[in-house]
């Protein structure tokens, strides 16, 4: 794919105590309430903290929110969750409020009556607030600072202060993470002395009228990890197996150490998936550059790939380690201009993620994705040195992603195990496409790979390493397309399953090809209607069906 990047580079915005009374409350029932009209005001407190000193040990209760009201929401077409204010209140790491895309965004929660609260948990999803304030109100007009946060690094926040009773908790964001995002929550959990909260339910009891717990969380109990424990490889792939893959894609550093990761990957195990591709990106700043490097926010870390390949390899399926360069300045990395400094920058990059390979008992390692201009005969004795030493490090597989119009000038596919391409060959002109034509389009570009893995004599299975299609009409004429511009386009479940089913019905009968790995799928389910994911969608069920009767 030329480009898929669609984050930018992490800034953080400048503090803003702004204060905005709560416009609108939503029932449980979703039923807007009238608010108090008159305009509030906060009350100063001492500079902000960064860490939350623990309070003495009491028995708390569980504080259930009645309502609640938001600043705004995410209207992005392809991101945004469902418009729900009750959405982190609600015992469920499947919905979440997202915020519009700008400073001093808020989420108010309403008791129904007065409580004393003391500890605030706050489940961020990856687009988090470094610096927020929590507000408290009697009367959702006029309100007190409770405590300030500042420097925070998102995750789950347990904010523990001094007890406040009161009717209103407002979580105010005063800098974003990423200047092109708001912020989101999965869950905010409010709690209280059990001494002065008389009456209130414990979590469970709760929530006791939301069902019992899912298969998925059943299975999530069931996978006792312990730590430091790296888990067995259910077996090695072979050149004889149909790779039944998804890329599950992050750009966060611990979210593939979350629940909602875990309850993910449960997920796709389900569908029938054999094979987890799991992608760590590091950054060079433009195409010039010789160095590349491990951002501290959005690079996958160690511990969290660790993590999920253990919760994998515990539920049967093989993992493809498949390290990324991308650029700071969104350039496509087909165009990194290479040099001997590069490569050393480069092999240097590739044997750390070699060497995670052989600790966690990685299947299949991809060594490098769509570097085209590194990858001809000019350079490839770098590539050489670079495959004698990763051999050294691991001793499974390897694979290269070829970009769809990179892989018959790749100068060495003799030293790999298998060609691996990207594969978003454009497949006709039209939107919607009868799937007739789909398959013949397919036919033609197998006829083409077929052709030259003869004329070339690289007697190698071919594996697709990335193929994917978004939801939209004319998907299938330039499937690399940018994220962005989907925001005028017009659904297409259609369009995309058969795209996908079109797939099947052709490679699978051509001996050489085995396998590919859909992009994408994420940790988090809620991903909108436009983009590449198969979640709940109609080609889903297309893409289980086949993986299930395969092998």
């Amino acid at each position: 794919m030329k480009i898929k990047k669609i984050f930018l580079c992490l800034t953080l915005g400048m503090l803003v105590f702004t204060n905005v009374s709560c416009a609108e409350k939503v029932s449980e029932a979703g039923k807007a309430i009238a608010a108090n009209p008159a305009e509030e005001k906060a009350i100063e407190t001492p500079a902000a903290v960064k860490e939350v000193q623990p309070q003495p040990q009491e028995e708390l209760a569980y504080l259930k929110v009645e309502a609640a009201s938001v600043s705004g929401f995410d209207e992005t077409p392809d991101w945004a969750p469902r418009p729900d204010p009750m959405a982190p209140f609600d015992a469920s790491l499947e919905t979440r409020w997202s915020s519009a895309y700008k400073e001093g965004e808020w989420i108010c929660m309403d008791f129904g009556k007065p409580k004393t609260v003391s500890k605030i948990v706050i489940k961020w999803e990856q687009a988090y607030a470094p610096s927020f304030e929590i507000l408290s109100s009697d009367d959702n007009t006029t309100w007190s600072r409770v405590i300030l946060l500042a420097d925070q690094n998102g995750g789950t926040n347990e904010i523990s202060f001094q007890p406040v009773t009161t009717r209103y908790i407002k979580i105010v964001g005063l800098s974003r993470v990423n200047a092109e995002w708001g912020i989101s929550i999965w869950e905010i959990e409010a709690y209280g002395p059990k001494d002065k909260n008389p009456g209130e339910l414990p979590y469970d009891q709760a929530f006791s009228g939301k069902k019992e717990k899912s298969a998925l969380e059943k299975k999530r109990e069931e996978i006792n990890l312990i730590e430091g424990q790296i888990v067995p490889s259910p077996g090695p792939i072979v050149n004889t197996e149909f790779q039944k893959g998804i890329n599950y894609t992050s750009w966060s550093t611990n979210e593939l150490k979350s629940d909602m990761s875990d309850y993910s990957l449960i997920y796709l195990s389900q569908l029938g998936v054999g094979e987890v591709a799991l992608m760590a990106v590091y950054y060079q700043d433009d195409v010039g550059s010789n160095k590349m490097y491990y951002d501290e926010k959005k690079t996958t870390s160690d511990e969290s790939l660790g993590h999920a390949i253990n919760i994998i390899h515990s539920l049967g399926m093989k993992v493809m380690l498949k390290p990324h360069v991308d650029l700071v300045d969104e350039e496509a990395r087909s165009n990194i201009i290479p040099s001997d400094e590069w490569f050393k920058n480069y092999k240097e990059f590739i044997l750390h993620y070699a060497s995670l390979a052989a600790k966690y008992n990685v299947e299949l390692l991809c060594i490098g994705t769509e570097l085209s201009n590194t990858t001809h005969e000019r350079w490839k004795a770098q590539w050489l040195d670079v495959i004698k030493a990763v051999r050294k490090v691991y001793n499974g597989p390897l694979i290269y992603a070829a970009n769809w119009d990179e892989y018959d000038t790749v100068s060495f596919w003799n030293e790999m195990d298998y060609i691996g391409m990207d594969a978003y060959f454009p497949l006709t002109n039209k939107n919607n496409p009868p799937k007739e034509e789909l398959i013949a389009a397919w036919n033609k570009q197998a006829d083409i790979l077929e052709k030259w893995l003869e004329t070339s004599g690289h007697n190698k299975p071919i594996v697709f390493t990335e193929i994917g299609y978004d939801t939209v009409a004319g998907s299938n004429k330039q499937p690399w397309r940018i994220l962005p511009t989907l925001a005028s386009q017009v659904e297409s479940q259609d369009e995309q399953a058969n795209c996908l089913e079109s797939l099947f019905m052709v490679l699978t009968n051509r001996p050489w090809f085995k396998g590919f790995y859909w992009w994408n799928y994420f940790p988090r389910p809620d991903i909108g209607p436009l983009g590449y994911t198969l979640r709940g969608k109609k080609g889903e069920k297309i893409l289980s069906e086949w993986f299930k009767r395969l092998n």
